[in-house]
């Protein structure tokens, strides 16, 4: 993937602030390799981990990929371990995931001095209804509140698009 459009890597604490609004656990939407899953609950420690990601390599594209769980939503985080194939992954031989039926997945990618919020999505009932069967550890799609799922996924949308708008530069 490469951008076109991006927001200074200085503006990502701003972007990264909207998520608190409202009460919310954050997870790594994927876990580093053989290290347990992080979670968050507030700025300082989000902010933290995405400067741990900036720094983590000398990639000039990175990502930052979350996992979002409003408590006003209801439902549960699922939480799997994933064994892995050491050979092909740099000896490595676990992960863990975080996912749920109502979660919110915030993906940020990352090129040079410059990032966009690439992926922003979450399911919507009629969604979680035709899949229950599939991934039954997700629990019931009836125990979440999906109108709050929906008002935090289009708050995050209107409040970065403003952000993209004023700050975004070509590239």
């Amino acid at each position: 993937m490469s951008i076109v459009n991006g927001i200074p890597i200085s503006e990502l604490p701003k972007v990264l602030n909207l998520i608190f609004e409202d009460d919310v656990l954050i997870y790594e939407a994927y876990s580093d390799f053989d290290k347990e899953m992080q979670i968050f609950s507030n700025r300082k420690d989000l902010n933290e981990y995405a400067n741990f990601k900036l720094s983590e390599n000398d990639f000039r594209c990175k990502d930052i990929n979350l996992t979002l769980h409003y408590s006003d939503t209801g439902g549960e985080v699922y939480i799997e371990k994933h064994d892995l194939v050491p050979d092909k992954c740099d000896g490595a031989t676990y992960r863990y995931t975080a996912d749920g039926w109502g979660t919110i997945n915030f993906n940020i990618f990352i090129e040079g001095d410059y990032f966009v919020l690439f992926s922003l999505h979450a399911r919507d009932k009629k969604e979680a209804k035709e899949w229950q069967d599939t991934y039954p550890e997700f629990g019931s799609f009836l125990v979440w509140e999906w109108k709050n799922v929906s008002k935090h996924l289009k708050r995050l949308e209107t409040s970065y698009n403003a952000i993209y708008n004023k700050l975004a530069k070509k590239l």
